[in-house]
């Protein structure tokens, strides 16, 4: 569960999870790196106001915090362009459930030269180095 963020990003295609410095903002561990985690306004509206497992099981969904910090931030940056696909994450994850769409993202982050993960943001496989054009990414598909 720790790969499923309570916005609707998949945190096993953040490069701060594949470096070591995040364990996903589920996590309660407090010796980790990266712990800007437990002041997210997103985080805590779920874990604290709402008491959600996610944004999309908010009646309030999608709500001005989450447009504003992810889903309509960057719109012309195309290395963010993976923020801009939470509402059809949410509406996913509420079709399909949490281990299939992880099993999905999985799929899609990953690299067709070596089966490694791509991060988003950069784009490149953590595994083989190989970059991937952003573009691809909007288009649909990491491995063109």
């Amino acid at each position: 569960m720790e790969l499923f963020s309570y916005c609707g990003l998949f945190c096993g295609a953040c490069p701060s999870y594949h470096r070591g410095t995040c364990l996903g903002c589920r996590s309660e561990d407090h010796n980790q790196k990266r712990t800007s985690k437990w002041s997210c306004k997103i985080r805590k509206c779920c874990v604290n106001e709402k008491e959600v497992l996610y944004c999309g099981k908010c009646s309030e969904f999608p709500c001005k915090k989450i447009s504003q910090k992810l889903i309509d931030s960057h719109p012309t940056d195309l290395r963010f362009y993976y923020r801009h696909e939470i509402p059809e994450n949410i509406n996913e994850l509420n079709n399909m459930g949490i281990s299939k769409w992880i099993d999905k993202q999985r799929g899609k982050w990953s690299c067709d030269k070596c089966g490694g993960t791509i991060c988003f943001y950069e784009y490149t496989c953590k595994n083989c180095g190989k970059k991937i054009n952003p573009k691809n990414y909007k288009k649909g598909t990491l491995n063109e």
